[in-house]
């Protein structure tokens, strides 16, 4: 069985999300294909801009830290300004990203793990070589819980 390729966001699954002007923050988890795992995250995006060509900018957990100094999240905070689409006032942008981000580091730290359900996702017989001969062992799997 072939399985569907998971993608690295998706914004339908979210711990929060809040409207906050023009920009709409997700609490969501960045699925790290390398590691096989999930991270928490924010992503903006624009809130009422929203089309297929939109870049959403993502923070995750493991790089949190980096915008707890002013001058970092200056930067980033104009660089998502711009990448949002806020071309027409990116410094008043930025500001308000930057605040945004900043206001919601703690949100983001809080954040639990991404709600997975186990399953069994294959069963095989196993001969462990102990003497005990075959037997049954079930092959388990987390499973993201869907959300309505």
């Amino acid at each position: 069985m072939i399985e569907a390729a998971r993608p690295n966001l998706d914004l339908t699954r979210y711990h929060f999300a809040k409207t906050l002007g023009d920009v709409a923050l997700y609490g969501t988890w960045w699925w790290n294909d390398e590691e096989n795992e999930d991270e928490p995250c924010l992503v903006l995006v624009p809130a009422r801009r929203l089309s297929h060509g939109i870049v959403p900018c993502v923070i995750l957990l493991s790089a949190a830290f980096l915008y707890d100094d002013p001058r970092y999240l200056a930067m980033r905070a104009l660089t998502f300004a711009t990448t949002l689409g806020f071309d027409d006032t990116p410094m008043a942008s930025a500001q308000k990203i930057g605040g945004i981000i900043h206001d919601h580091l703690l949100d983001l730290i809080k954040m639990p793990e991404n709600p997975t359900e186990l399953v069994v996702g294959a069963t095989g017989n196993v001969d462990f070589g102990d003497g005990r001969g075959r037997q049954s062992v079930d092959l388990m799997d987390h499973v993201p819980i869907a959300q309505a």
